[in-house]
This record gives structure tokens, sequence and C-alpha cells, in this order.
């Protein structure tokens, strides 16, 4: 929602390139795993929670580039994703993911032709949980200043800018209230049905590079 916020006010100008990461440090979760299977694939674990950002702002793309790793070696668990998207002829969307990251990188980088912004960090929410710190409190899952992305750009009279952008207020609930209402109220679904099969086409063609 904040990158999006960015985004929309056009101080990054036409997009050039997104590259959004979903980095862990885990070398235990891999190496527990002997035999490769769909479902203990990190594509298919966890390209779903970035993928379905980039279908619902950017649609479908124009091309697709798929790089499915597996460290380990072959025939072991898919440890590693990088997901290239186009869109025109100009705008790459990246979505990339590493067990092996002792540093990880930043969740959100979006270049323009006029500037860039960086997000370190998603937002409090999942922290939050981990610490048993629930949604009954009001701040939960809202940034600190210092975890605010950075937006630096060049401005029409050739100035320079380097600012903080405060955080919107994420909800992980909304997700649920609006599938509450699609099901019993029968409000238009909030993530479509050609969303959500445009993902599967993805993730289902991307696999197939892993070796067996």
């Amino acid at each position: 929602m904040t990158t999006q916020k960015v985004i929309e006010s056009g101080k990054l100008g036409d997009l050039l390139e997104v590259e959004m990461h979903y980095d862990y440090f885990r070398p235990q979760v891999p190496e527990s795993v002997k035999e490769f299977s769909l479902s203990t694939s990190y594509l298919y674990g966890h390209a779903c929670h970035t993928l379905d950002q980039v279908i619902s702002y950017f649609g479908r793309p124009d091309d697709t580039h798929y790089e499915v790793r597996q460290l380990l070696g072959p025939g072991r668990m898919n440890d590693y994703f990088d997901l290239d998207l186009f869109y025109g002829s100009t705008l790459k969307v990246s979505v990339k993911s590493s067990y092996f990251r002792l540093k990880e990188r930043p969740s959100f980088v979006v270049y323009g032709k006029k500037g860039v912004f960086i997000k370190e960090k998603k937002d409090r929410q999942e922290t939050d949980l981990k610490h048993f710190y629930f949604p009954d409190h009001a701040d939960f899952g809202i940034d600190r200043p210092e975890d605010y992305g950075t937006l630096t750009y060049i401005d029409d009279k050739g100035r320079y800018h380097e600012e903080k952008v405060v955080s919107e207020v994420g909800d992980y609930s909304r997700v649920y209230n609006d599938l509450y209402e699609s099901i019993i109220n029968g409000k238009e679904k909030s993530v479509k049905d050609e969303e959500t099969i445009l993902q599967l086409e993805i993730l289902e063609t991307a696999i197939k590079q892993v070796k067996k």
C-alpha cells in the first residue's frame, strides 16, 4: 500500500523496474528436506505472497522469465526463485526470494526515470504477531519512523529530494472480511478469479524448471 502510494504520487516518473524480495536465513529448512515435492517448494509456499501483489496492481505481464533453483542440488527442495514479469517495452517487475540470505534484501525497491523508493521491511504486522502482540492493540502493525521507506527523486525543477515516507496502515483481516462478504453477502471479490488463475499459471510454468 505504501509503495502504491509512492508510485501514484508521480514523483518517481515513469516506472522502469520494481523489485520485491521475501528473504530468510533459514538454511535448516531446505537442508531438512531430502526430496523435491510441490508441497515443500519455496515457489509454491512463498511466491504467492508477492505475486498476488504484482498481479493485482500491474495485471497480466506481456512476457515472463523464470529462474527457479535448488541451491542444494538436483532432487532437493526448491529454495530460491527469481521471477521477472515484463510490462510494455520498459517496465520489469521482479519477485525474488531465497532461504540463504543472511542479510535480507529490501522488501520493495522501485526505480523510475526520476527517482527511487526503498522500503527495507514490510510493515510490523507479522513482527507483532510473532511477539504475541495482537490486533486488539491500537498500534498493532503500525510502522515506527525508523521503519519508513526512503523516497529519493529529482523534481521538475531539477532539485534533489530525499525524504521518509510515512507507511500506510495495513490490515491482514481485510482480506478475510472481504472473503466473508463475498460468500455470505455476494459482494464483489477483492481477489478476482482471473487473478488467482493467472497466478496458478505462472507458478505451474515456473516450477517446471526444477530438477527432480
